[in-house]
């Protein structure tokens, strides 16, 4: 059977006011907080050098006693306390494949998605399903399913759809730093939730509004000292029309923790993450919505070693009323612990993990270990092993980097291993149904395979040449691997598994000064001799980038970018239309369907006042009509969104 006709019913009206409306409330909101905050505007700015700051009088009055018992009383006030960290500073930049977001740099970069975040990433490839609310996903070096791992705080955000979690459904309300670590067998992104910085309540809050109905919104509420511990919510919403204004869609996410402290060496907190889409686009379910509740418990152990253990669930829930959507979702559980230990320039941290769900490792193992020496240089070696039903997969790799010597240093890498994924959503079963015609759907869904193992090797190895400000880096590289799977978000959920090969390339990174400090022009390039799925032959990235801070006080920060991304055509693990596929998927001739050559012009703005940054964001200024990464999913033919982000206390 078919899926039935779609009703006009079945995904309520988003219930959302225009852009202009929300926009306008935003603004009468920030100009009541601004005269709210107008008479405590002295201790949110910094006072320029050349102005005198008067300091209020000492009331005579006050008696020795009662001055003791308020510095006390404020001494009190100004105690706060965070978790301990697992795990410290690590190596970052091009030549280790290494890419980190503080959270400065979060505001700054103003992504409203993941995915937004790591597109400027040299060598990666975004997936856009369409517009929001559709799926995400992104890939480098044609990595498919079981190669992309997201850890946020220690816990594993498992696919919950196929082998790759779907971006739209993570979130980065209340994250403190993203870490992406982009090696040729495998993407590792890791995030951190907020941490306290003061002992006063803090506010974020970002709104915006722009083309195709556009609306953005992300507020983060926390207080350090609340309910004999500390507490933290989180809001985020975006929702817009669609790439041709027929297709609307949103996100709508909620973040929720609440951490027992005791002082800065041991606490325990627990998380509560969940993020819904909703879309018109008839080719993915909607509404749908991942959950994940996590209790952890962290503790220095001794001096450099930090120790924790933690359990958590992931839901799966789908709505969608079409038959092809009325088995898909569940649950997952994941319990585990991690140890990590630093001295002096060395660090190790390890990680067990057992999970609980149709289509997971029953258990997976991870251990790194790492050094940098100031003088010579620095290496990082990791191992993992998991644990499959009837299979075990491993995989172990190796960076090394040396310190400039005259400006020049060298760098390698080198990984091998296997890893497995699942290719199918997970699923509910539903009683059994003996009729014929469903024992025929039953025996052909078990007849298709659930899941796959790859075998990888990978090579990288460059040299990066750095004086005064002028940097410029290139690389060789070199990928071997037995099959390619499929994602196995919506997009390519259940396409087909191709067989592999050896492709060789090159990418390069430069970075050139100009006569004007603030601006510099910065780019990648990377090419292959031969194109695989999910891998463009030529791919590129340039920028024009500006960033200055104005003022004695440093009071107004600028900064701005003019910049393009673009990869030649490409093609994707989706049969193309009347390809046939027989048996298995493997023996008989495939012919995969392809997307046209992409090219994206974008631009944007940001100006610091104190606390309040105000943005401004361009994406396909150029107006090409024909961007996508899946056949016929087409996304916005341009769009300019406007905005603040406003930090607040008390």
């Amino acid at each position: 059977m078919g899926s039935e006709p779609r009703p006009l019913s079945r995904t309520p009206p988003f219930r959302r006011p225009s852009g202009p409306d929300l926009f306008v409330r935003g603004i009468v909101v920030a100009a009541v907080l601004a005269l709210a905050l107008a008479g405590s505007a002295r201790a949110q700015v910094r006072p320029d050098s050349t102005r005198a700051v008067p300091q209020p009088p000492r009331p005579d009055s006050l008696v020795a006693d009662s001055l003791a018992r308020q510095d006390s009383i404020a001494a009190a006030d100004s105690v706060f306390y965070n978790l301990p960290r697992v795990g410290g500073d690590r190596a970052v930049g091009w030549d280790q494949g290494v890419w980190e977001w503080a959270y400065e740099e979060l505001l700054t970069q103003g992504a409203v998605t993941l995915a937004e975040l790591v597109a400027e990433v040299p060598g990666v490839t975004t997936l856009l399903g369409g517009d929001y609310g559709n799926p995400v996903g992104f890939t480098a070096f044609g990595l498919g399913g079981g190669r992309l791992r997201i850890f946020r705080d220690g816990f594993e955000v498992m696919p919950v759809e196929g082998g790759v979690p779907d971006l739209a459904r993570v979130g980065l309300v209340g994250i403190r730093s993203v870490r992406l670590e982009r090696n040729p067998g495998e993407i590792v992104i890791r995030m951190e939730s907020l941490e306290y910085e003061d002992p006063r309540p803090y506010s974020l809050v970002e709104a915006g509004t722009g083309d195709l109905n556009t609306n953005i919104f992300r507020g983060t509420f926390a207080m350090p000292r609340a309910l004999r511990g500390s507490v933290a919510v989180g809001l985020e919403r975006t929702d817009s029309r669609g790439a041709r204004g027929d297709a609307a869609g949103n996100r709508t996410g909620t973040w929720l923790r609440y951490q027992l402290h005791r002082g800065d060496d041991a606490g325990l907190a627990v998380d509560f993450h969940r993020m819904g889409t909703e879309t018109q686009v008839d080719a993915f379910a909607s509404p749908v919505t991942r959950t994940d509740l996590t209790v952890r418990g962290r503790a220095r152990l001794a001096p450099g070693l930090v120790g924790e253990a933690y359990w958590g669930r992931s839901t799966h829930t789908v709505e969608d009323v079409r038959d092809i959507y009325a088995e898909e979702g569940g649950r997952q559980s994941q319990v585990g612990a991690r140890a990590a230990w630093e001295t002096g320039p060395f660090s190790a941290e390890g990680a067990y993990r057992h999970f609980g769900g149709d289509g997971l490792p029953s258990a997976r193992l991870d251990l790194s270990v790492g050094g940098e020496d100031r003088g010579v240089g620095g290496f990082a070696a990791d191992y993992q092993r998991a644990s499959w039903p009837e299979t075990t997969t491993s995989g172990k790799r190796i960076r090394v980097w040396t310190r400039p010597f005259m400006g020049l240093s060298v760098f390698g890498s080198w990984e091998s291993g296997t890893a497995g994924a699942r290719t199918g959503p997970l699923t509910t079963p539903l009683p059994p149904d003996t009729s014929a015609e469903a024992s025929a759907v039953d025996s052909a869904a078990a007849a298709l395979p659930l899941f796959r193992v790859t075998d990888r090797k990978a090579t990288r190895v460059g040299a990066r040449w750095s004086w005064r400000g002028l940097g410029l880096a290139g690389a060789r590289l070199e990928v071997e691997a037995d099959s390619l799977l499929p994602l196995g978000f919506a997009p390519d959920q259940g396409g087909p598994v191709v067989a592999g090969g050896t492709r060789t390339g090159w990418e390069a990174w430069a970075r050139l000064p100009t006569f004007l400090g603030a601006l510099s022009l910065q780019g990648s390039y990377q090419t292959w001799d031969e194109a695989w799925p999910y891998l463009p032959k030529r791919s590129y990235q340039g920028a024009l980038v500006y960033h200055k801070t104005f003022l004695e006080s440093g009071n107004f920060e600028w900064w701005w970018t003019l910049g393009v991304r673009g990869h030649d055509p490409m093609t994707v693990r989706v049969l193309a239309e009347g390809s046939a596929q027989g048996g298995d998927g493997e023996e008989a001739p495939l012919e995969l369907a392809s997307v046209p050559f992409y090219q994206n012009w974008y631009a944007r703005m940001e100006a610091r006042i104190v606390t309040v940054r105000i943005f401004i964001g361009w994406e396909n200024f150029a107006i090409r009509r024909n961007l996508q990464d899946f056949p016929g999913q087409f996304l916005p033919i341009t769009r300019a969104v406007y905005g603040l982000r406003w930090t607040m206390w008390n």
